[in-house]
């Protein structure tokens, strides 16, 4: 079906972008499928992770379905049908000898959500991507193991603008102001915000130890493996070297000045490995260090 019917309010949309489909919890068959999907999955990945998904469900797919209107219409509720999900997936995933990870959305989204008696703590990590650090702070404090994918950061397929066509957006003239594109998460994620970012602020220091890492994501609508390189290198590298080493000195004072350098040394390296990362200034930068700088290095 048209993912967003002529007249429907956003709220009524049928997905939040093309195409349409969900799974239905209330049949059966979605679960031999989807145990069938695990299994395979596990044999062929032996990490002791397993994505269990359960993101941005959108309220007007499920209504579309006759056994969910039933459903709802004898006192049901759509977090409830979410909750039946979970329980007949995740002690399956366990089974297995993983740890389900599960997009925030399960526990902290405004319509459907479970609660949290269905996820024990001790089985489940929970990977963030809106809101930033507030929603990390949100995982944590309610004893949560947390993968931060922060989408106003890490996500680096933002900054492209919109895939829909015939978007009448564009018709607004933006008189010098942006519009970030057209794009629901622009402007593009630079390496410099990337690598300012300090997934852990605003924690304690025990709530900041439930913190396990991050991990960028480069979602596909407008990308394809003849952009693959440039849209992940060297930003990703700027992630690696904040998560890994720390983005500040023995002093507190943040090192972007040496990152550059190193990012642009790595960069021609990973060049000449045939790998097409972007480059991050101009090559006269790169044979003068630090005369592109904004302040002078003393």
């Amino acid at each position: 079906m048209f993912w967003l019917p002529a007249g429907s309010d956003w709220g009524d949309r049928l997905a939040s972008e093309p195409g349409t489909g969900h799974l239905n919890p209330l049949n059966p068959k979605t679960y031999q499928v989807l145990k069938n999907v695990i299994r395979d999955v596990s044999i062929l990945f032996p990490e002791t992770f397993y994505h269990g998904g359960a993101d941005e469900i959108v309220p007007g797919c499920w209504k579309a379905d006759p056994t969910i209107q039933s459903f709802i219409a004898n006192g049901g509720t759509l977090s409830q049908l979410l909750e039946t999900f979970v329980n007949s997936t995740l002690p399956y995933i366990l089974s297995l000898n993983r740890t389900v990870v599960y997009w925030e959305d399960v526990l902290l989204d405004g319509i459907v959500k479970v609660d949290s008696s269905f996820l024990p703590k001790e089985h489940t990590i929970l990977q963030t991507w809106n809101n930033g650090t507030n929603n990390t702070k949100r995982i944590v404090e309610a004893g949560y193991r947390a993968i931060v994918s922060s989408s106003e950061v890490y996500y680096l397929d933002c900054g492209h603008g919109d895939f829909l066509g015939n978007d009448s957006q564009y018709d607004q003239q933006a008189g010098g102001e942006s519009l970030n594109g057209g794009s629901w998460c622009g402007p593009f994620k630079t390496w410099q915000t990337i690598y300012d970012y300090d997934i852990t602020y605003g924690l304690s220091e025990d709530e900041a130890k439930l913190v396990l890492g991050g991990e960028v994501a480069l979602w596909s609508e407008q990308a394809d493996p003849t952009v693959l390189d440039a849209r992940i290198w060297p930003r990703t590298s700027a992630m690696a070297e904040t998560l890994w080493s720390g983005n500040r000195d023995e002093y507190g004072k943040k090192r972007s000045a040496e990152a550059t350098d190193r990012l642009n040394e790595w960069r021609y390296r990973m060049v000449s490995r045939g790998v097409k990362a972007e480059p991050i200034q101009p090559l006269w930068c790169v044979r003068n260090p630090g005369m592109c700088n904004a302040v002078e290095s003393s």
